[in-house]
């Protein structure tokens, strides 16, 4: 998933027919008093990062004049939020606000369907609504359809407790987000605060769009807007995850999905989504730090886990390696075991000094035991061993292992 940053998700809002609030992304002080100027009155000034909290972290300034406008960006600009280099600014035209609702167009995790969420206590953490008052958000299923039926749309406002002009503006506004939700492959399109204005129209002064990134080759205009090294939603990318989506390129046929751990000692290859997930707890809670998660779907296999698993044993600090997963039943697990095996190899890893354990169970699993001896030192696990047991095993290892 790729977070967008807020100017190019207020581009695919106002593109969908849904008022924004004028704006002008700028990479200086200099430029941010022009755009002022050219906006005209007040303005508000923030910092352009794939991430939340801006507010809190004081990267978000209300401005009265272009000289203020160029003071704060001034002040943002070089600084870091979380992970991320502050190297632009959004100058945005002020609204005025007669009232705040929340909108959000996601998936239910449950239903695996998408909903819409709709509140018009909005302009705060949707966190803390949630927690503090969830009978203020409206949560509505909804089936997929090229577009959201005008009814659903005036239903969810009427629930939320609009009536008149408000509501039938308010549900235009909601069938404008949809088509972005819809079009561009979404995640998650937020709008937090949606605002009606002094004048009754309603306007959307900023905007979250979150991609599926691995529905690029439907979507050619994301060449410019899809940034690999910055935009993954709390960090930029490290060289060993570029790298990943570089391997993961070389085939459309299969996905892997990984993620780096700058403190982590134990290389974790463990596919299958949930249990990948329960064996990285259970390393935690045995006292040791997981240096990776990684998945991958079926697809051109073999290749991307020999590429996979030399380039996560390329990572400085390794303490071991433990690969594996659930049973399979949708490839032969030798076509895995053969990638991983290949790399070990050719990298001279000796399983004796570098403990690897290996936890693999289905069809082929004869076949990957007799892989894995080719690599002296290395512990195969067949499904007489729990994935939390292997777990146990690797930890051992690397603690009998440690000067």
């Amino acid at each position: 998933m790729t977070r967008l940053l807020e100017h190019q998700s207020m581009d695919l809002i106002a593109a969908a027919g849904v008022a924004v609030a004028p704006y002008r992304a700028v990479g200086s002080a200099t430029a941010a008093a022009e755009a002022a100027r050219a906006l005209g009155g007040g303005t508000v000034v923030k910092a352009l990062v794939p991430a939340g909290g801006r507010g809190k972290a004081g990267v978000v300034v209300l401005c009265d004049t272009p000289e203020a406008a160029a003071a704060a960006a001034e002040r943002m600009l070089g600084q870091t939020l979380g992970h991320f280099p502050i190297k632009q600014v959004l100058v945005q035209a002020k609204v005025d606000i007669a009232a705040e609702y929340f909108v959000a167009f996601t998936f239910d995790s449950m239903t695996r369907g998408p909903v819409l969420l709709f509140s018009t206590e909005g302009g705060i953490d949707v966190e803390e609504l949630a927690r503090d008052k969830p009978q203020a958000i409206v949560t509505r299923p909804l089936e997929p359809a090229e577009e959201l039926p005008v009814h659903v749309a005036r239903e969810v406002a009427e629930a939320g407790g609009l009536r008149g002009e408000a509501l039938v503006r308010v549900a235009e506004a909601l069938q404008g987000l949809y088509r972005v939700f819809r079009e561009q492959d979404a995640f998650l399109v937020e709008v937090n605060p949606l605002v009606l204005d002094g004048a009754g129209a309603v306007v959307a002064p900023t905007g979250v769009v979150t991609v599926d990134d691995q529905a690029d080759f439907r979507h050619p205009e994301w060449a410019g807007l899809l940034d690999p090294a910055g935009n993954n939603g709390w960090r930029p990318l490290t060289p060993l995850e570029l790298r990943m989506r570089e391997i993961d390129a070389t085939d459309d046929g299969s996905a892997i999905r990984f993620n780096e751990f700058a403190e982590g000692r134990i290389a974790c290859m463990l596919t299958g989504g949930g249990s990948g997930m329960v064996t990285f707890d259970h390393i935690l809670r045995l006292g040791e730090t997981p240096a990776t998660t990684f998945d991958i779907t079926p697809g051109r296999v073999e290749e991307k886990m020999y590429l996979a698993t030399k380039a996560i044993l390329s990572r400085p600090g390794l303490a071991g390696l433990v690969a594996g997963g659930n049973i399979s039943n949708f490839i032969p697990i030798d076509v895995k075991v053969r990638g991983v095996v290949r790399a070990l190899k050719e990298l001279g890893v000796d399983g004796r000094t570098f403990p690897v354990v290996f936890r693999y169970a289905g069809p082929g699993v004869e076949v990957s035991r007799e892989l894995a001896a080719e690599v002296p030192g290395v512990e195969f696990c067949d499904e007489t061993t729990g994935l939390e047991e292997a777990v146990e095993k690797i930890v051992n290892r690397v603690r009998e292992a440690r000067p």
